[in-house]
């Protein structure tokens, strides 16, 4: 076999990268403003949001906005309790977790910089300098360890999983970042969409194999907001509906 001074050099350099000003520039990211039910303080969230991204990190999707509402109508949701928030894109839900007194809250996605960075800068624009908020890069199924020390090495009460379900491929993975996250009294809310209808019994896996893991699964909300994207096919009643879950131990008794 030969030796790695023996293989050919098959890098292309240069001859394959465009030159200087031949794509154009990303679209600039956005501001838009989530306004809550008078008279809670603040009553608007900033939400920082991509121009693009191919993890669809730029969208501030309906299933983050109703569990917001969700949360602000259920204070005791996040209240003196440790929130984490997986895949969190504009990071909405967080926000209202520290709105509404939650004890910690890390805020996570994809380790990828824009969108971390996206992410911070929303935390800025509403709750500068707020010692009880982070935000970290967390790929799911990985380096647990590395998001329970954000917590002082415990579990967290609350687990937001907010528009995450349509990654099949990821279920398995995203899975075992619940399992290894979520302490045993917690409760991990699952929110979600079928943007693509013929894919509902896809999306649902997810909760049957938290159930195969021993979880228990409680439909807690069901809401018409109208579909994300007009054109996209499908019966858009099923593209517009937001469904939510919340994720469980079982509740061990005495006599157990």
């Amino acid at each position: 076999m030969a030796s790695d001074t023996d293989q050919e050099d098959f890098s292309f350099g240069e001859m394959f990268e465009e030159p200087a000003g031949y794509l154009p520039p990303p679209p600039p990211s956005k501001l838009v403003e989530y306004t809550r039910p008078s008279p809670l303080d603040p009553r608007t969230i900033k939400i920082n949001l991509l121009g693009t991204h191919p993890l669809w990190g730029h969208h501030l999707w309906n299933a983050s906005k109703v569990f917001a509402s969700y949360i602000d109508a259920n204070p005791q949701t996040v209240r003196n309790k440790s929130v984490l928030e997986l895949g969190a894109a504009g990071a909405l839900p967080s926000m209202i977790a520290c709105a509404q007194q939650a004890r910690r809250v890390v805020v996570t996605d994809y380790p990828d910089a824009d969108l971390l960075q996206n992410i911070q800068t929303t935390v800025d624009l509403n709750f500068p300098h707020s010692p009880i908020i982070s935000v970290a890069g967390h790929l799911w199924g990985h380096n647990i360890e590395a998001i329970l020390e954000l917590n002082g090495n415990q579990k967290y009460n609350v687990l937001v999983l907010c528009d995450l379900v349509f990654n099949h491929s990821e279920h398995a993975a995203l899975m075992r970042s619940v399992l290894g996250l979520l302490e045993k009294d917690g409760r991990a809310f699952v929110v979600f969409t079928h943007h693509r209808p013929w894919l509902v019994e896809q999306d649902l896996r997810f909760l049957e194999r938290a159930q195969s893991e021993g979880l228990v699964c409680e439909r807690i909300l069901e809401e018409y907001t109208g579909a994300m994207f007009d054109d996209d096919p499908g019966d858009e009643r099923v593209r517009g509906t937001v469904h939510g879950f919340v994720l469980s131990y079982p509740v061990i008794t005495a006599d157990q």
